[in-house]
């Protein structure tokens, strides 16, 4: 197998936070007398919150970035502290992994444009933090690189990064994503990257993803590989493949 890493998203792929940051958006923006519909915030998921602040702004035409930025971060962690749900068939799917992940020379990473310490608390509730070998934040762990446009999902460096802490090339990591922002970031980086969206993030175009797979469902370890060598043979990186597992 010349798959070495299996890398994953966090908000949106392992734990059910989207609908949570789209009430803080909306929170947000409705305190500067506007609002935000649950088809409009299709646009800004998978984005850095330093990035929608600034998209969001524009769109009612304020300048008040960083008012709107607290208000959603304080409306955030109000909601997040009531406790979100995992996305509980991903999960399942890494404790499958797990079980097989030292017979299989197989490293785990996690990569997602969220702070540090929230993606912390999310592995903490969820109880998978041990399987990690590497987590990174977008905001918090990317300093060395520079980029005018940002250094966050939809640019590759999160994955890049992530595959030179653990030892591999890009091409042996797979990249569970769930918005087409990180789908976008795995495919740049040169990983296979697959596409497990959710109830925000379903309606966005993953064309670009090599795989989409509706759900991880009960599909074992030996399914995921196959799946991902079907594609490799029968497809070019140019179309989605969907499997309804």
């Amino acid at each position: 197998m010349n798959h070495k890493a299996i890398i994953f998203d966090c908000d949106g792929t392992l734990v059910d936070s989207e609908y949570a940051h789209y009430l803080s958006w909306q929170y947000a923006l409705q305190n500067q007398g506007s609002d935000l519909s649950e088809e409009e915030y299709a646009f800004y998921v998978g984005k850095g919150v330093e990035a929608n602040a600034r998209l969001m702004a524009e769109k009612i035409g304020s300048k008040a970035v960083q008012t709107i930025l607290h208000d959603k971060m304080v409306r955030y962690f109000q909601i997040k502290h009531t406790g979100l749900p995992p996305i509980s068939s991903t999960i399942e799917f890494i404790h499958r992994l797990a079980l097989e992940k030292k017979s299989l020379g197989l490293k785990f990473g996690l990569a997602s444009a969220a702070p540090k310490e929230e993606i912390l608390s999310h592995l903490s509730h969820l109880g998978i933090g041990k399987f990690f070998d590497i987590v990174l934040s977008g905001i918090d762990d990317l300093h060395s690189y520079s980029d005018p446009e940002g250094v966050n999902k939809p640019k590759p460096y999160i994955y890049l990064h992530a595959a030179k802490e653990l030892g591999v090339s890009p091409q042996q990591c797979v990249v569970i994503e769930d918005s087409a922002t990180g789908v976008t970031a795995g495919v740049k980086a040169g990983c296979i990257t697959i596409a497990v969206p959710n109830r925000s993030t379903r309606y966005q175009d993953l064309s670009h993803a090599h795989l989409r797979i509706e759900s991880f469902g009960n599909i074992g370890v030996k399914e995921f590989f196959e799946l991902i060598r079907r594609r490799a043979e029968s497809q070019t990186q140019s179309c989605c493949t969907t499997y309804p597992v």
